[in-house]
């Protein structure tokens, strides 16, 4: 109980200093943003210590503490079935998910046609639709090929952090074999080709 009540006390800060960082004049945002700092570090202070606790899911604290490698490449709706149907099978084999921006025509039937229609019962991908890693990553054309390593939560990195990106028609292990040649993120490239 009370650590509920102490929740709904931190949230109501942090609602409050955002609301005086977005309207207030520049003291009161200030003040507002060193509140809501150091009340994000408690909470995260606070999360550490819990997962550090017996019985906390290890697997889930590794991926929380030391996010592993994104492999996404970035299609369209509009790329020809078999190149998408190809992109789905390797994305399988090496951990990548397919990335679209958005929905076909704005339909979420067309999209699951789609996605039915690609989709392999024995090579199983996933697939997102998420417009704002095609802004953050600068996706202009597809098909495009990004390897990243996704900051940990705990971090206090705001921008991206290292990615590798080709653009091109090029399947995903030319992709990983050209990062693991020359990229930012050599060795995760070669541990993925493993």
């Amino acid at each position: 109980m009370e650590e509920t009540k102490l929740l709904r006390f931190l949230m109501l800060i942090i609602v409050s200093c955002t609301a005086c960082i977005t309207y207030g004049d520049e003291a009161t945002q200030q003040w507002a943003q060193e509140i809501a700092d150091r009340d994000r570090k408690i909470v995260m202070d606070n999360f550490k210590d819990m997962m550090q606790m017996q019985g906390f899911d290890s697997n889930l604290r590794d991926s929380v503490l030391k996010p592993r490698p994104v492999l996404q490449i970035f299609v369209s709706t509009s790329m020809p079935r078999q190149l998408l149907r190809a992109y789905a099978r390797e994305a399988s084999r090496y951990d990548g998910v397919l990335v679209f921006r958005g929905l076909p025509g704005g339909s979420f039937r067309k999209l699951t046609d789609l996605v039915l229609d690609i989709s392999d019962k024995k090579h199983e991908c996933a697939m997102q639709i998420d417009d704002e890693a095609f802004t953050g990553f600068d996706i202009k054309t597809v098909p495009s090929i990004v390897l990243s390593k996704p900051v940990s939560m705990f971090s206090e990195q705001t921008e991206l952090s290292k990615f590798d990106k080709v653009h091109g028609s090029i399947t995903i292990k030319a992709a990983l074999e050209m990062f693991a040649s020359r990229g930012d993120l050599a060795s995760n490239a070669r541990g993925i080709l493993q």
